[in-house]
């Protein structure tokens, strides 16, 4: 063994006490923004005597040792704790990816390890991606894809690194899940066509599978432009920085006018970037300010189509497009913001400088205010033998400029096609899907002035609409309605319906249009003429049976209708029944008793008064209590009376009221005041009151009960991230998963920002911590919100009333307190 080998197996320990062991960090770029978007840590051992050693001479003999792993867990610890001091400076950070071997996994616990580390350090998992090779997997042991499951599972990303380099890389992919494919620029040395061919084939396929791609080792300016063409999203190497001390490689990012990438942004840039690809197709990735386009991406087909320049930067296609003085600037506003509020592909055709062109585009991700567009463009003009250019140019040319809303119908298809404001004048989504008939007859009911839309219709008839255009002296039919605009207020547009040449009468176009103010004015001041205010209307005569009258009364009404059986069992319960309790069917509940239920707090009352109806034939009128729904206790009144068969009782039928939402309904309340209106739990007080009814019960009936109250330590943090909406989500999501552990029989509710309290009957501390246990887990499996990584940080804490020195009046003091 040579000397260094020796020296560096046997002074591991040493190099790690005495911090020669460093940690370098080698910057990563998107490819989209330009920004710095993650680091990865490299060791370095400075010794005193040996001076700086690079990987290459003490990696080998770590490993060939065994020793790798004592490397690899100090380098996450200086990991945590750089970020750690970067985010105490209020200074902004980015993912860290860390580089593990087969040994970290077999000689010690690596999940176990990172999860103290970022634990200690408060850092979100995040931030911290783990990258491995595929000779960690030389041998098929199950433990490895169990722990890099657990890794995904919490949050953190799994890397693949130096992608390729072997021989059964694509059986991975089949066999584990991976978030990242890391390529070495090595194997594009030659720069040859067929190595270029390969790269784009593999990122190609990742994207197909939903892996982000990144590439190491870029050096030039031509690797830059090539792989950023090419789709690759994320992008390493000297170009942009060598392995450097986290605060030199801060300085020289500086320099080279990089910016840091916020977390907030993160997801948002990760969706454009994945919808990159290396297509013929013309592509435009766009990024909507909400005032401003600005360009990401554009590939050489949609240049080729719009601008005929491929020596061009992004900066001036955005002047070219986006920063003139031409009106079709404002038909670009209006259709992102139709394309931004709709989930579907939206078409937009227009004119300029002589030629015709189709834009399609999808909305594909939203935040703060933000949208990313992806667009697709077709310079129809440019292909004279094209049909859709034949059946539209001598009608569209110009239509643009001169309508609101353009619509080409299909009558023998029944299919609407919008070219222009894309459906402007309705704001619900129950147009997406449907056909002509169906859009005409939602436009006319939800869009057009009440007393004209029986006006509507007759002008949009589809069976006369053919013979009327063509007996028109004009070559088109036209009318004046009232149409809704966005601020509810009605507005006349005169309604133009021409025919589409060459069409056999089939197709047309549907055109709206302003009419000047003066003209609106006249014809406000005209009397509407005469209109047929009473149709006569006959309905055949005949008696309504028992039958339909009890069907209509159950599946029609607002009642919450139950029936029982002799022994208390449901047989049966109304709609309103089932969605008040959150119930798909009727088998959810036929069968069971309210004990099985375990939905009521005081549940001996309630069998109490169901017994006295079954065994002496009592109507129980406007009974108090207390049911529990989705964690939230409700006060209900109930009735109960008894059902007969031949003299006999065989069973009961009831139904019962819910106070707040009689109290809402006729005090017309805006919120029931005992709701949370974010998580629809109950709020700090409704939950209080509810802790006296469990405190009651303990005390009358010995009933026990726990308390548990759980937070979001990372709250703030979240908030002030990504914003009040996505942590308002996160709250939203808690919610949720708390109600999924403790199902019906708990009571459920948010007491102040990320606080939520949880009461139930319960007799063991055992009992008690296991479920805390067990919402704890359960809320800590949230790792994303629209997209967007979190972190949460369970606190936990719990009393039983049985517990020693717990009282009624000190339980809650007891448990926030140790929180």
């Amino acid at each position: 063994m040579e000397p260094l080998e020796n020296y560096i197996i046997n002074n591991i320990d040493r190099a790690i006490e005495q911090g020669w062991i460093e940690a370098f960090f080698q910057p990563v770029v998107r490819a989209l923004t330009k920004k710095l978007c993650g680091v990865e840590a490299l060791a370095r051992w400075n010794d005193p005597d040996w001076g700086m050693l690079p990987p290459a001479l003490f990696v080998k003999p770590l490993e060939d040792s065994q020793l790798i792993y004592k490397l690899d867990c100090h380098i996450v610890s200086i990991v945590c704790s750089t970020l750690d001091r970067e985010l105490k400076k209020g200074n902004p950070i980015v993912p860290v990816s860390i580089n593990f071997s087969r040994l970290d996994f077999v000689k010690c616990d690596i999940f176990e390890l990172v999860e103290s580390e970022t634990s200690k350090y408060d850092i979100p998992r995040d931030y911290i991606h783990i990258e491995i090779t595929e000779s960690i997997f030389a041998t098929d042991e199950g433990f490895l894809l169990d722990v890099i499951n657990k890794f995904r599972r919490v949050g953190y990303e799994i890397w693949m690194d130096d992608f390729g380099s072997g021989y059964s890389t694509l059986n991975l992919l089949k066999d584990y899940d991976f978030d990242m494919l890391k390529m070495d620029m090595n194997f594009l040395t030659s720069f040859t066509e067929k190595s270029k061919a390969i790269m784009r084939s593999t990122i190609t396929m990742a994207k197909e599978i939903g892996i982000k791609t990144l590439a190491e080792g870029v050096e030039t300016v031509e690797q830059f432009q090539f792989l950023q063409n090419i789709g690759c999203e994320q992008l390493q190497g000297f170009y942009f920085g060598r392995p450097e001390k986290y605060e030199d490689m801060l300085e020289h990012l500086k320099e080279k006018r990089i910016d840091i990438e916020m977390r907030q942004w993160r997801h948002f840039y990760d969706v454009a970037g994945s919808s990159v690809i290396d297509t013929d197709i013309p592509l435009e990735i766009i990024e909507d300010d909400g005032e401003n386009f600005h360009t990401l991406f554009m590939n050489r087909a949609y240049i080729r189509q719009v601008l005929h320049d491929y020596d061009i930067d992004l900066s001036e296609i955005d002047r070219r497009i986006y920063h003139t003085a031409s009106p079709l600037l404002k038909k670009y506003r209006e259709f992102a913001n139709i394309t931004e509020n709709s989930s579907n592909i939206e078409t937009f055709y227009y004119t300029d400088n002589g030629n015709y062109l189709r834009f399609r585009a999808k909305c594909l991700v939203k935040h703060n205010g933000h949208a990313i567009i992806k667009g697709s463009i077709m310079n129809i003009t440019m292909d004279q033998n094209n049909t859709e250019r034949n059946m539209l140019d001598s009608k569209l040319r110009d239509l643009n400029l001169l309508f609101e809303v353009v619509d080409l119908i299909n009558i023998g298809d029944n299919l609407v096609a919008p070219l222009l404001g894309r459906f402007k004048y309705i704001n619900n989504d129950s147009y997406v899907n449907s056909d002509l008939k169906s859009i005409i007859q939602i436009f006319a009911n939800d869009v057009v002035y009440s007393a004209e839309k029986n006006d509507f219709t007759d002008f949009m008839n589809l069976s006369t609409l053919p013979k009327r255009v063509e007996e028109s002296s004009k070559g088109y039919i036209e009318k004046i309605f009232r149409i809704k605009q966005s601020d509810g207020s009605y507005r006349r547009k005169n309604v133009i319906v021409m025919s589409v040449p060459g069409t056999g009468g089939n197709e047309f176009l549907v055109c709206y249009k302003s009419i000047p103010m003066e003209v609106s004015r006249v014809l406000d001041g005209l009397t509407a003429s005469a209109r047929l205010l009473v149709d006569k209307y006959l309905a055949d005569s005949g008696a309504i049976t028992y039958s339909e009258l009890w069907d209509n009364i159950i599946w029609a009404s607002s009642v919450k209708f139950f029936w029982k059986d002799k022994n208390r069992r449901f047989l049966g319960a109304s709609q309103s029944f089932l969605d008040y309790y959150g119930f798909k069917s009727i088998e959810e509940i036929v069968g069971k008793t309210d004990e099985d239920m375990g939905w009521h707090i005081d549940g001996e009352s309630y069998k109490s008064d169901e017994e006295d109806v079954l065994n002496e034939g009592k109507m129980i009128i406007d009974a108090q209590g207390q049911c529990i729904v989705s964690g939230v206790v409700h006060d209900i009144v109930c009735q109960k009376m008894p059902v007969y068969r031949n003299g006999e009782i065989i069973g009961l039928i009831g139904f019962f009221q819910d106070k707040e939402e009689e109290l809402y309904r006729l005090e017309n309340i805006a919120i029931p005041n005992n709701i949370d209106p974010l998580t629809k739990l109950m709020n700090a007080k409704a939950f209080m009151l509810c802790l006296l009814d469990y405190a009651g019960e303990y005390l009358d009936k010995g009933k026990n009960y726990g308390l548990i109250i759980v937070r979001n330590a990372s709250y703030s943090r979240v908030l002030s991230t990504y914003g009040k909406d996505t942590a308002e989500k996160s709250l939203v999501r808690m919610c949720q998963k708390i109600t999924e552990v403790v199902g019906r029989n708990c009571a459920v509710g948010r007491i102040k920002e990320s606080y939520f309290g949880i009461l139930t009957f319960i007799k063991t501390r055992e009992a008690l911590d296991y479920l805390a246990k067990q919402i704890k887990e359960a809320i800590e499996t949230i790792i994303e919100i629209d997209g967007n990584s979190i972190t949460i940080n369970a606190k936990i804490a719990t009393a039983l009333r049985s517990d020693e020195n717990v009282t009624d009046e000190k339980i809650y003091e007891i448990v926030i307190s140790n929180l």
